[in-house]
């Protein structure tokens, strides 16, 4: 009886289709494919005047996978991590901070936009003096909304679907996010004060001409602390870009005419390197 009803409840018999799991595995995809972007740039001015010890590069890398997909929910998880190298009198390039995240989370997809939700750990670790009370990490839910451009799964698929010309268009992306607080403990975090934080990017593609391409990004990333203060970053940047089949090569310029955070202060430096999209 049971192996005359199993096919039935699965929806195999003689491919009627008709069991009750059969719309569940025809809408359920497995993805695991893997996009991000990797970034590499020396800081080529600044008052380095507020910084002990000097800035010297920067490589930032983050990482999304793409696990399974099922009605236009996807789920996915970022690994990233940003490398921060000192310049000094001893050595032109030694570590300084090493910054980490890992987040799972879910995306809901539209038309145009998507929408996100994810769980949010993220490490700094101090390498180049001793770290009294530990490492810097903290927990938090962050959600957020945008246009599919803004996003680097998005940004090369839009970018080749556009004409070629001196066509500015824009895209957006606006997120928040909560932090887990009260007592330190391993789900809280430590060295840290921080209740809430916003963020958003808007990016303007500004030309095309075959697979070469320009676009400037505005970010400006706020957090609030337990004693309503607030410290913000505010960065800008320009990118020249080359296109592939699959993923995108950049030069860029970034400039912070503005930045306050405490934990990773880069203010009015300007940096100059590279970028992949991959």
């Amino acid at each position: 009886m049971v192996r005359m009803l199993l096919p039935v409840l699965l929806g195999w018999n003689f491919g009627w289709g008709q069991g009750p799991f059969s719309r569940l595995t025809r809408d359920f995809e497995v993805l695991m494919r893997t996009h991000g972007e990797v970034t590499f740039a020396p800081y080529v001015h600044g008052d380095y005047r507020r910084f002990n010890p000097e800035p010297g590069y920067r490589s930032d890398f983050q990482a999304y996978v793409d696990f399974f997909a099922y009605k236009g929910f996807v789920s996915t998880w970022l690994i990233a991590n940003s490398t921060l190298m000192e310049r000094n009198q001893q050595a032109s390039l030694a570590l300084d901070k090493i910054r980490y995240t890992l987040t799972p989370g879910y995306r809901y997809e539209l038309k145009n936009f998507l929408l996100n939700g994810r769980l949010l750990h993220e490490c700094i670790h101090t390498i180049s003096k001793p770290e009294e009370q530990g490492s810097i990490w903290w927990n938090s839910f962050q959600f957020g909304f945008g246009s599919k451009a803004a996003y680097p799964q998005y940004f090369l698929k839009t970018f080749k679907s556009r004409r070629s010309g001196i066509i500015p268009t824009f895209d957006f992306n606006i997120n928040i996010g909560a932090f887990l607080h009260g007592d330190q403990s391993v789900w809280i975090g430590q060295n840290h004060d921080y209740r809430y934080e916003t963020f958003y990017m808007i990016r303007s593609h500004l030309a095309k001409y075959g697979n070469w391409g320009m676009y400037a990004d505005w970010n400006h990333h706020s957090w609030l602390d337990k004693n309503y203060g607030v410290e913000h970053k505010l960065s800008i940047s320009l990118n020249i870009l080359l296109a592939g089949r699959l993923n995108f090569a950049s030069v860029y310029y970034e400039y912070f005419p503005y930045d306050s955070f405490s934990k990773d202060n880069q203010n009015r430096l300007g940096a100059a390197g590279f970028k992949i999209v991959f």
